[in-house]
């Protein structure tokens, strides 16, 4: 796959983990691909000079220090950017007003903790503390809301199409952008499928702890072999070592942690290698993929019996592996993914160069 671009650009890709992050590592590989020269940069780190363009993803860190150091910059100076949101929104009932002037609230107050003067900052930091775990999703859209309102933001995407619509409908043009396999992260070993199922995660939340210990105990009695690498019984799994853990299990667990999440990112790991996903009903957020062909979907009180069902029936099991491992590693991509993101930055460029898109005056400073 390559791009319609004539002249390279370089692109500063934030790297969260430095240690491990392989997610990074797939996005830099696809950006190549598409002929652009991407490059290293952490939070902590000053923009690299040169660059064209900056890449954030996650949000697995703070998105506002690089949206200051951006800021810095002139605007005829400034890089385009782009932002990929792989988490989700507060609950989905809530009407927008709310969440929106909440969000807006958690944005400005994370930017008031960023203060020169110490004591303040201590102050809304020991404030924020006890709530930031139910609070960080409204943090989330009120940064992305605020940074494109103030011309820091050029292209923001989203691997939810519910989340994307839901922001284009209220003022932040957002491209979906779904979680997508990626050859770095399957492959066919020919391994016995000698793990009935596996769960791969953190809990996450009392409501996905709670769920994962029912259907281990309802599954017990049958003797199913169920391994749990969720950084508690079992360390967390990556890259290769992960990718033998999916080849040897017949059926990889998928529960949410709140009843409306994009949970599909499992689907991009366990798909492409042919384990068969058995999950609770999820909203359309990659709509691609179809309950019952794809997929198993059942509710909560039902998992551990169709769990039971395609242990015990090969070929049913197989058939709707093989066609999500086709959906998953021809349509559902990274590399398709990249591209629709950076084709939407590349128009936005081109109105820049033609004037016909003007950055907002930026306005974002921080207190002093």
């Amino acid at each position: 796959m390559r791009s319609v671009k004539i002249d390279a650009h370089q692109v500063a890709l934030v790297e969260w983990f430095p240690e491990q992050d392989g997610l990074s590592q797939v996005i830099c590989r696809e950006l190549a691909e598409l002929d652009y020269q991407p490059v290293y940069f952490r939070q902590d780190e000053a923009i690299p000079i040169d660059t064209d363009i900056v890449f954030t993803y996650g949000p697995y860190g703070k998105l506002l220090p690089i949206l200051h150091k951006l800021d810095c910059l002139p605007p005829q100076k400034r890089p385009l950017t782009v932002h990929w949101n792989m988490e989700g929104l507060p609950d989905l009932r809530l009407p927008w007003f709310i969440v929106r002037s909440l969000g807006s609230i958690r944005s400005w107050i994370d930017r008031l903790s960023h203060t020169n003067h110490h004591k303040f900052r201590t102050l809304v930091t020991k404030l924020t503390a006890p709530w930031e775990n139910y609070i960080l999703r409204f943090r989330y859209l009120g940064d992305y809301h605020y940074a494109y309102r103030r011309g820091l933001l050029t292209v923001l995407a989203d691997s939810s199409a519910i989340y994307a619509r839901l922001h284009s409908q209220h003022g932040l043009p957002t491209v979906v952008a779904p979680w997508g396999a990626t050859p770095l992260w399957y492959d066919d070993l020919s391994l016995e499928r000698d793990i009935d199922v596996l769960w791969l995660g953190q809990r996450g939340s009392k409501r996905r702890g709670n769920l994962l210990n029912r259907v281990r105990r309802e599954l017990a009695p049958h003797g199913v072999n169920i391994h749990v690498a969720d950084n508690e019984e079992n360390p967390f799994i990556y890259g290769r070592e992960r990718t033998q853990y999916l080849n040897r299990a017949k059926i990889t667990l998928n529960l949410t942690r709140t009843w409306y999440d994009d949970n599909y990112s499992r689907f991009a790991m366990a798909a492409p290698n042919r384990s068969l996903i058995v999950s609770e009903p999820l909203l359309p957020h990659c709509p691609q993929y179809v309950a019952g062909v794809h997929y198993v979907s059942a509710r909560i009180d039902q998992l551990a019996s169709q769990i039971l069902h395609y242990l015990q029936h090969d070929a049913e099991r197989l058939i709707i592996v093989e066609n999500a491992y086709q959906l998953a590693t021809s349509a559902i991509t990274f590399a398709h993914s990249i591209k629709m993101i950076m084709t939407a930055v590349e128009q936005a460029r081109q109105k820049v160069a033609t004037h016909a898109y003007s950055f907002p005056e930026s306005g974002f400073t921080l207190p002093s």
